[in-house]
């Protein structure tokens, strides 16, 4: 078992930065649930507008292709891939039980808030369910932040590795505001979804290298 890569310090860093994402979610939350009633908030109509006045004929299907690659379908297929291959622990089993943390965290919130998605003659994609947070945002920042996390631990191919950490890298934050480039997501779902994702992506990370730590001594 490889030894930690990041310093116990650098774990406690993490993990204060961790809480300040869940305090700014919490304040997103507050906003769009107590003070706007659910509503959107003018920053949200605002960044819609800017977004939407991007959309073309060219650049409609790339950003549809980008907000799949966080379906729960598509999240799904990549788990159970990286599950059946043999290297399962060091890749498979960690993304998944963190995607499945970040699900327990904005599902439960999809139900209390029940905020509407904005007017379905604007949607791209066909979208069900409530708006708040955006499950897509949490789940990429999580999926393909820990992928990045696990690759350079892991991967001992240099040039596969840059490679696929670029790629993951770009799906983390562009799969975010793709939701409100296809009209299914208010701008600020996709700020609280990226809060909630990148505390629990920062906290699987600080549990990993205490396992990773635990093992080796």
């Amino acid at each position: 078992m490889e030894k930690r890569m990041i310093s116990k310090k650098g774990c406690r860093i993490m993990l204060v930065a961790a809480a300040l994402l869940a305090v700014v979610a919490a304040f997103i939350t507050y906003q769009v649930g107590a003070v706007y009633g659910t509503e959107p908030l003018p920053l949200d109509l605002a960044v819609q507008k800017a977004f939407f006045s991007l959309r073309s004929q060219i650049l409609n299907p790339i950003i549809i292709l980008i907000t799949h690659l966080s379906d729960t379908v598509t999240i799904i297929a990549f788990c159970a891939i990286l599950l059946a291959l043999p290297n399962r622990k060091r890749y498979g089993v960690p993304v998944s039980l963190a995607a499945l943390g970040g699900l327990a965290f904005y599902k439960p919130m999809k139900h209390i808030f029940l905020r509407a998605r904005p007017d379905a003659a604007l949607h791209l994609v066909k979208q069900g369910g409530y708006s708040f947070p955006s499950g897509h945002s949490v789940t990429s920042v999580i999926f393909y932040g820990l992928l990045i996390y696990l690759l350079n631990r892991h991967c001992k191919n240099e040039k596969l590795k840059k490679v696929l950490s670029a790629v993951c890298g770009f799906l983390a934050l562009a799969i975010g505001p793709s939701r409100i480039y296809v009209g299914v997501h208010w701008p600020t779902d996709v700020l609280a979804g990226w809060c909630i994702g990148g505390a629990v992506l920062l906290a699987a990370i600080c549990i990993l290298e205490r396992i990773y730590d635990g093992a080796h001594s």
